[in-house]
């Protein structure tokens, strides 16, 4: 932790950047705790901050973890950050919930996705990466060829059956992912049904939560009870 910071102070100071002092603290803090977790969440991170983030992240390889949940990032702020992660071979869980997350992080995370070889855990709860149809369709394309990850967490981004048939195709693509979590979109009928209809050629995932979405009660069963 005492590494990332004195690199974190380091590139403000050759960006002409002034540190965060939010930052500097919690970093201080937490240094002799966390180990291999970077915890940052309720920082609110200005985009100066998440430009020296993201090259600290091409640096790093201590931490296994990164928490930046409700962040309050920007959208170019989310992007520079998540383009410091591309590269990076040890951070194995990132959450990013709660930062309102739209079509541009919807963006960045599909090239993440099919970029990053390491990460396993994403957690992005309480976002809107559903709102716009196309951007999610890029989502789902880098989801569609990562062949690491296993847990992902898309409750409450406003998917709606454009979405979920987006994320249809990506499922039958993918062989990694055990876990997906969808509660609380907007799936409905169709959505329903494109995604029991790619599960039956998906074997991968063991562990699918669809509570919340308008799905009738009869496919909503046949999505728990498939072979």
């Amino acid at each position: 932790m005492e590494d990332f910071r004195q690199t974190y102070l380091c590139l403000c100071k050759e960006g002409g950047v002034e540190p965060q002092e939010s930052v500097v603290a919690q970093l201080r803090e937490s240094r002799a705790i966390q180990g291999s977790r970077l915890d940052l969440s309720g920082q609110s991170l200005s985009t100066d901050t998440c430009c020296v983030l993201a090259k600290a992240f091409q640096k790093d390889t201590a931490f296994t973890e990164v928490l930046l949940s409700d962040c309050m990032l920007s959208e170019e702020g989310a992007k520079l950050l998540l383009t410091g992660l591309f590269g990076n071979t040890t951070v194995k869980v990132l959450d990013l919930k709660g930062n309102n997350l739209r079509s541009t992080g919807a963006e960045v995370l599909g090239k993440l996705l099919a970029r990053n070889k390491y990460l396993r855990r994403l957690v992005l709860e309480w976002n809107a990466l559903g709102v716009w149809d196309e951007a999610f369709s890029l989502f789902c394309e880098g989801l569609s060829s990562n062949s690491v990850l296993t847990q992902l967490d898309l409750r409450n981004n406003q998917i709606n059956h454009h979405g979920a048939s987006e994320l249809a195709l990506a499922i039958k693509c993918n062989n990694t992912v055990e876990v997906l979590d969808l509660r609380w979109n907007n799936i409905g009928l169709l959505g329903g049904r494109s995604l029991l209809e790619a599960l039956q050629k998906n074997k991968s995932i063991v562990q699918l939560e669809m509570a919340g979405n308008n799905i009738p009660s009869d496919t909503l069963k046949a999505l728990d009870h498939r072979p």
